[in-house]
């Protein structure tokens, strides 16, 4: 027995079911252009004025046919290939998708436009746009990475550093960081001053204006100085050596000699001591301790009793004393 192929009518094509191929088919059914806007950076698509997440690319595509097609439809899934490939694009692409539809039993061709573009966050993360300068000087790793993790922390809101300029490329003690956001940029400053102490300037640039609105839009730089001094260093006050056990909007500090703790008004005019490796030498009766590069001896003030003979330990010198830090 032969088999009999059927042909759709209008253009010729060899069909398995139906009157008119999918190409020839007219759908019986209303919808509206389908446009799919995606972000692969952070895996959102925009649906009803706002973004979304998607872990699935083919449940983004229901959801947006389901407001443009006024039927009852059955959506089939991308192939392997045009799923990954829609996964890789970049922001900036825009490409035609030609959707797989069923609807009471016949098999229509819908086409539709896909735009992969970055959402809200994502264009603050990866854009240039910033609008406020915070500017550390007399900056250390310490404040550098509790600023990047205090800012990390609200990045959910949209806030970022977009650059980072080193005044030395060879240093991180003068640096600017751009921000997207002034107004969490002036409360990070006043947070970095609270935790390590410093002076803070604020200065407003006016860098454009908003045409809608007429509104002067101003970029806004802000200058914390930190202290010379962190914890653990030690300073000189009214001939009183003290150890800074912190350094906020004060600096609480040690007496070496007392061991009394109080605290003291940031000064730029502290003579800060750093600590050098001696060697003790002596323990009777009294401690000396020695620098073994320049032979330099002194009387060491604040000994404990499991020091031994040629330790090497941490000191701060002034004058012909030695003190343990």
């Amino acid at each position: 027995m032969i088999k009999k192929h059927k042909f759709c009518p209008k253009c010729g094509k060899t069909i398995t079911k139906g009157i008119f191929c999918k190409n020839c088919s007219e759908p019986d059914f209303k919808f509206k252009d389908i446009n799919i806007k995606i972000c692969n950076s952070c895996n959102s698509y925009y649906h009803r004025n706002k973004w979304v997440k998607f872990r699935d690319i083919n449940t983004v595509i229901k959801k947006v046919c389901a407001d443009s097609i006024k039927a009852k439809v059955k959506i089939k899934k991308l192939s392997r290939i045009i799923h990954n490939k829609v996964s890789g694009h970049k922001a900036g692409i825009q490409t035609d998708l030609i959707l797989e539809i069923i609807h009471k039993k016949v098999d229509y061709d819908i086409p539709s436009r896909l735009e992969v573009t970055l959402c809200n966050k994502c264009s603050l993360k990866y854009g240039q746009f910033f609008d406020s300068i915070l500017q550390l000087r007399n900056c250390n790793d310490e404040i550098l990475n509790f600023t990047r993790n205090e800012v990390k922390k609200h990045n959910k809101k949209g806030v970022f550093i977009n650059k980072e300029v080193q005044l030395d490329k060879y240093s991180i003690k003068d640096i600017d960081l751009y921000l997207t956001n002034q107004s969490y940029a002036k409360t990070l400053a006043d947070k970095i001053k609270k935790n390590f102490g410093g002076i803070i300037k604020k200065n407003a640039q006016h860098f454009s204006l908003n045409k809608q609105t007429t509104k002067v839009l101003y970029r806004l730089n802000i200058l914390l100085t930190l202290p010379n001094y962190n914890k653990n260093d030690v300073i000189k006050h009214d001939n009183q050596l003290y150890k800074i056990i912190s350094v906020g909007d004060r600096i609480k500090v040690e007496n070496l000699k007392t061991k009394h703790k109080t605290s003291l008004m940031h000064n730029e005019s502290y003579d800060i001591l750093k600590p050098v490796i001696f060697q003790v030498i002596k323990r009777y009766p009294e401690y000396e301790v020695l620098d073994p590069t320049t032979y330099y001896q002194a009387r060491l003030m604040n000994p404990t009793l499991k020091l031994e003979i040629n330790q090497k330990i941490k000191v701060i010198i002034d004058g012909g004393e030695a003190w343990m830090v």
